[in-house]
């Protein structure tokens, strides 16, 4: 009876010692999942900065094009208005 009575000592020992790592390893875990958490959402924040800043390079990029599209048309004009002044002096020297 005693050595039964030791097995079940001992078994229990084995058993209240697993179950002590189990909750070492939960609570590990825990942390680990705390930290994936955190690491996620700082990630989601960058994401969203760059996204930020991605659009502002597009609007940027929108507005030096319409920049350019601005210099352009204004030396086609520019040119018209030239070609229209030689044009003038050409009719004015032959009258």
């Amino acid at each position: 009876m005693t050595d039964l009575v030791s097995r079940l000592e001992t078994r229990t020992r084995q058993l209240l010692l697993l179950h002590k790592r189990r909750q070492e390893e939960c609570i590990q875990l825990e942390r680990r999942l705390q930290e994936a958490a955190e690491k996620i959402q700082n990630l989601e924040s960058e994401n969203k900065k760059l996204q930020e800043n991605y659009a502002h390079l597009k609007m940027a990029k929108y507005l030096d094009m319409a920049d350019d599209d601005m210099k352009q048309m204004r030396g086609r004009i520019s040119k018209m208005v030239r070609d229209i002044d030689r044009c003038i002096a050409m009719l004015k020297t032959t009258e």
